[in-house]
């Protein structure tokens, strides 16, 4: 079986470790699972494996006694477990950034941790745009201040090594061209670079609001009653909006700005249905 470390989901790691067991044992079931465990509920650990229940520190103790786990290894279960439970993007960025440390030689877990980093800092994303766009010269300073808000020259030439390294850009000649570089982050990390990612931007866009005139950006709001398909339609359009924009920006020749164009439809008060009588 693939070593736990190598996982970035528990949920997938108890799937997996029941199909091999079931594979060696046909007895070896769900509730067998359960009992051998020391669970009362004989579908317990179905209902976490499904994504129903959650664990806890007793209930990971009582799962190792089947899983065996030691030393290192329970240790990384644990922090796997809470990775994967935790409730708010700060504690995923502290229980990812426990996870970092383990195995850290690992080829495979260099480029994923590098991967995370790339999503979860603004400006790589923006020099990714810049550097294929104007010649800065290797100039680094120069392209640290073309940003806005500006970053230090060491943190924009870490940028374009690192944008490098991963494949995101490649040098011809003198200039940089953009790649589609292959995604090695499982769901459970990019949903969280993503995260961080949207933070980043929506504080870039409200410190926007004193530090760049109105007439070089674009900020507004909408405040809309909508039913459940009048939301879905509304996500479909900014869907084609989105795509519309890519397209505009292909066919651009004299590119002078990179811009982020965020989108938010968050709601705002309650499902009005529960207050009805």
């Amino acid at each position: 079986m693939i070593p736990i470390i190598n996982y970035f989901n528990y949920r997938e790691f108890l799937q997996d470790f029941y199909n091999e067991q079931k594979s060696l044992n046909k007895a070896f079931s769900y509730q067998y699972f359960a009992n051998k465990a020391g669970f009362k509920s004989k579908s317990f650990i179905k209902h976490v494996i499904d994504g129903k229940k959650n664990l806890t520190a007793e209930s990971i103790k009582k799962l190792n006694n089947v899983l065996k786990l030691k030393d290192k290894s329970f240790s990384y279960f644990n922090d796997l477990v809470a990775f994967n439970q935790a409730s708010t993007v700060e504690q995923r960025n502290y229980y990812f950034g426990k996870l970092s440390q383990y195995n850290k030689r690992n080829a495979a877990r260099m480029v994923l941790n590098q991967q995370y980093n790339v999503y979860s800092k603004w400006y790589f994303n923006a020099i990714r745009e810049l550097v294929v766009t104007c010649d800065f010269g290797n100039d680094y300073e120069r392209l640290g201040k073309m940003l806005k808000p500006a970053i230090a020259a060491a943190d924009a030439r870490d940028a374009v090594k690192l944008l490098l390294s991963l494949g995101f850009i490649e040098k011809k000649g003198t200039r940089y061209v953009q790649c589609d570089p292959i995604i090695t982050t499982g769901d459970e990390v990019r949903s969280l670079t993503v995260s961080n990612f949207h933070i980043q931007n929506l504080a870039l866009a409200a410190s926007s609001i004193d530090t760049i005139e109105s007439c070089a950006r674009d900020i507004s709001c909408v405040v809309l009653g909508l039913s459940d398909d009048g939301f879905a339609l509304v996500k479909t359009e900014i869907q084609k909006f989105r795509k519309k924009l890519l397209d505009i920006a292909a066919s651009e020749i004299k590119i002078n700005r990179v811009y982020h164009i965020n989108f938010q439809a968050i709601p705002v008060s309650e499902d009005i249905n529960e207050y009805n009588i």
